[in-house]
């Protein structure tokens, strides 16, 4: 599901105040053989998700979006990504040194987005 104009503004305008911290941790799980994939879950306001640890708590840092770090083998045992599925979301996932996995978890609009760690790259895809 595509996320709407106004999600995409918002994710995206958080996510560059936080992306260096996100970066550090996503490295970390990686480094750290946690996993090969992380993924970050997004949600607004305040809507809680039980997928991941929390990371990024809105308040601290005066934005909309609260992130909690999460990975694929977990969205795989709660059922989130299908465990028939998860060679498909591997084959569609993005360099994680280059891309943030972001998981929007809003009631409008449950979707995977990359956007890249580095600025002057594209936008979320």
């Amino acid at each position: 599901m595509a996320l709407d104009e106004e999600i995409y503004k918002s994710l995206h305008d958080d996510l560059e105040i936080c992306r260096d911290y996100i970066y550090q941790i996503a490295m970390g799980m990686i480094k750290g053989s946690v996993s090969k994939y992380p993924i970050f879950v997004a949600a607004r306001g305040e809507n809680e998700i039980d997928i991941g640890l929390p990371i990024v708590n809105r308040v601290d840092f005066d934005i909309s979006w609260n992130f909690n770090a999460s990975h694929l083998e977990e969205f795989v045992s709660k059922g989130v990504v299908d465990k028939e599925k998860a060679a498909d979301f591997i084959a569609a996932y993005k360099n994680p040194t280059e891309f943030m996995c972001v998981f929007v978890a809003e009631e409008s609009a449950w979707s995977f987005v990359f956007m890249p760690y580095h600025r002057n790259k594209a936008s979320l895809n």
